[in-house]
């Protein structure tokens, strides 16, 4: 019995659609994935990164969506004696941060904390995001939330990379040494300091804590 060439056809057409569309299932469980499995790292290994791994994450944070096409980010890379300088300054931020700390953590978990803040976990790198300063309080806020799209761009291609980062708004209790020390103090603000390393130490997964969709 022969199958008519329209019905093969018709057939064909689904099992192409089919493996399209499980390989697109296959890229959207990936990508899933790695946002799933991304976590801030706080403790890492000596071991230096190269120039063009630090280059690569941060191209790919400057893919991020940005209010009116501004693309209002700057990022500032630390490594060596200009990575101990810049820790000096953020480590101050620890006053800032310490009764917030006891009011969310446990103390096994605040005396953690600390020490971080010490010396960044010993990462390696530290990057600083900046973004504009703007006169108009509408106009910052989209400069600060197009900055925050870029780091978020930042630390899954970190992930990727095999690094560990962790995203710091600590460091905010010392936006203004930061900006003076980086002679920015006049049009720039400070977003995040991100302390990159390779990782030492395997976080557990942290549960989510709320779920805040309101269907309307």
């Amino acid at each position: 019995m022969r199958v008519p060439k329209r019905i093969l056809k018709n057939v064909q057409e689904l099992l192409e659609r089919l493996h399209v569309d499980g390989k697109r299932r296959s890229k959207m469980n990936e990508f899933y994935k790695i946002i799933k499995e991304r976590r801030s790292i706080r403790k890492f290994k000596p071991d230096p990164i190269s120039k063009e791994v630090i280059e690569r994450i941060i191209e790919v944070g400057m893919w991020a969506p940005s209010a009116m096409n501004t693309q209002p980010w700057e990022f500032y890379v630390f490594t060596g004696e200009a990575r101990d300088q810049i820790v000096k300054i953020l480590s101050k931020s620890l006053q800032g941060i310490t009764p917030r700390l006891k009011e969310l953590f446990k103390e096994k978990m605040q005396k953690f904390t600390l020490g971080f803040f010490q010396n960044m976990g010993g990462a390696p790198v530290i990057v600083l995001a900046l973004t504009h300063r703007l006169p108009v309080i509408q106009y910052q806020e989209g400069a600060i939330q197009s900055c925050a799209a870029a780091v978020q761009n930042l630390l899954l291609a970190a992930h990727m990379e095999g690094l560990g980062a962790c995203w710091m708004t600590g460091p905010l209790w010392v936006e203004d040494e930061v900006l003076t020390h980086l002679g920015r103090q006049e049009d720039a603000r400070l977003v995040a300091a991100i302390p990159i390393g390779y990782p030492d130490q395997s976080p557990p997964v942290p549960p989510r804590k709320h779920k805040t969709i309101h269907w309307m």
